[in-house]
């Protein structure tokens, strides 16, 4: 992450007080004593479901912690189809904000001094942005609670998604779906917890959109 802050002189950014109790949330799920198989019929019409929210918005906090940093901040993820969505990390202490835009040309990143940054090649950005390759792409699946088809995950006794592994560049990235909203069908996650063993993504989701 301190090269993306040099970059685009956003560590006043990475100083907020104003949501650190994303950084206290837990960040471990129990596995389930009951794992429910892929096949399972209610299973399938929750993915059925989850398919069906097409372009959404979610809204929430954010969390990054590693060896180097922890910061906190505010976040408006719009998705509208595989190749359009943006993801903007702002405060409510400060007017500073970062924008990452995805498009057909590839992902810019952006802050509100006016500092920008393109690459066609989205997996080199983000690896530049956080230090490692991070697969922006299917974390709009992942923020659902979708996993891949024939992906590495386990399924709880609720028929939700409760932990998966995505191997990428060499890193896995480990996600946790540790609460859901339950009051709304399909249940959507509430509290998602990404790992690689020297980073961690806690994301909370306040309210969802569709």
């Amino acid at each position: 992450m301190k090269k993306f802050t040099q970059l685009l002189s956003l560590s006043a950014l990475l100083v907020l007080t104003g949501c650190n109790s994303i950084l206290n949330a837990p960040t471990e799920v129990e596995k389930p004593k009951v794992e429910i198989p892929h096949t399972d019929l209610q299973w399938q019409q929750h993915l059925a479901e989850l398919s069906k929210i097409q372009a959404y918005k979610a809204r929430g906090q954010f969390g990054y912690i590693s060896p180097e940093e922890r910061f906190s901040s505010h976040f408006n993820w719009q998705y509208a189809t595989p190749t359009s969505f943006g993801l903007e990390l702002s405060s409510n202490l400060s007017t500073k904000s970062m924008r990452l835009q995805r498009t057909q040309r590839g992902l810019t990143v952006s802050d509100s001094e006016g500092n920008s940054r393109s690459d066609r090649d989205v997996d080199a950005l983000m690896q530049e942005i956080i230090g490692v390759s991070f697969p922006i792409d299917q974390f709009a699946y992942w923020v659902k609670g979708q996993p891949e088809k024939e992906g590495n995950y386990i399924v709880n006794e609720k028929r939700q998604l409760s932990q998966f592994s995505y191997p990428i560049n060499g890193v896995v990235w480990k996600a946790s779906y540790v609460e859901y909203h339950e009051d709304r069908v399909p249940n959507l996650p509430k509290l998602i917890v990404l790992e690689n063993g020297t980073q961690t993504l806690k994301i909370r989701i306040e309210r969802w959109d569709y």
